[in-house]
C-alpha cells in the first residue's frame, strides 16, 4: 500500500479513530459518536474524512467496515487479519523505570506488532527484571535484532544516553524508532522516528 501525504495531526487522529472502529460494536458510527469518544469537534472529524476522500457519510452514520478500510488504505496499514499473519517485530531499548513499565506484551495486544526483545546496557538490570519476552545486554543487540527480524524499537533510555543507543539500533538494522526521550535524535534519512516525549506532550496539553 502507498500511503498519501496527510497533515501529521490528521494522521494521528485517524490512527486513534482506527482503534475505535476496530472495537465498535455497531455497523454504523456517526461523527457525534466519534466526538463523544475522542473529544474532537464533529466538524474536525468531517474535515479529516474529507482529506481522506471518504465521502460516504449519511444522516445515520458512516459504515464502520468501509471507513476502516479507507483509513487503512490511506495510512498504508494492512488489514488486521492480514497483519496478524505477518507481525511487525519490535524491541524496547532501555530498561530503566520507563522501559521496565513496558515489559508486558499486552502493550501491543490486538495490534500488528509483537515485542520480541528488550535491551539495556546494564547487565544486572537485564538479569533481575522479569518480562513476557527475552531481555538482553545491549552488546548483543546486533545479533538478536537480525535473528528475531526486529524492525522497530521503542527507545526508553535516559535522554543523555539516547543518541548512543540510537546509533546502536541503526547499526543493528532497525527501520523505525518510537522516541520516548526528550532528545531530538540524529538518524539516517531512511530511518523513521516518532517522538513521544511525555514532557513535550504535557507542554502541548498546557498550551492548547
Amino acid at each position: 500500500m502507498n500511503p498519501i501525504e496527510l497533515p501529521k495531526a490528521t494522521q494521528k487522529r485517524l490512527i486513534q479513530l482506527l482503534q475505535i472502529l476496530r472495537c465498535w460494536q455497531s455497523e454504523k458510527i456517526t461523527s457525534v459518536a466519534i466526538s463523544e469518544s475522542t473529544g474532537w469537534n464533529p466538524s474536525l472529524i468531517r474535515h479529516d474524512l474529507w482529506l481522506l476522500s471518504f465521502n460516504k457519510g449519511v444522516s445515520n452514520g458512516y459504515n464502520v467496515a468501509e471507513l476502516t478500510a479507507a483509513i487503512q488504505k490511506v495510512l498504508g496499514i494492512e488489514p488486521l487479519e492480514l497483519s496478524e499473519q505477518g507481525k511487525k517485530n519490535c524491541c524496547i531499548a532501555g530498561l530503566g523505570r520507563l522501559g521496565a513499565a513496558l515489559l508486558d506484551e499486552s502493550l501491543v495486544e490486538g495490534s500488528p506488532f509483537v515485542i520480541k526483545a528488550g535491551f539495556d546496557s546494564n547487565v544486572n538490570r537485564v538479569e533481575i527484571l522479569r518480562s513476557t519476552f527475552p531481555l538482553y545486554p545491549a552488546n548483543e543487540m546486533q545479533f538478536v535484532v537480525k535473528q528475531e527480524k526486529i524492525e522497530y524499537a521503542i527507545l526508553t533510555v535516559p535522554s543523555k544516553d539516547a543518541q548512543q543507543m540510537t546509533d546502536r539500533l541503526v547499526k543493528a538494522g532497525i527501520k523505525g524508532i518510537v522516541n520516548m526521550t526528550n532528545l531530538i535524535l540524529k538518524v539516517p534519512e531512511n530511518i523513521k522516528v516518532e517522538n513521544i516525549s511525555i514532557l513535550n506532550a504535557l507542554n502541548l496539553v498546557l498550551s492548547s
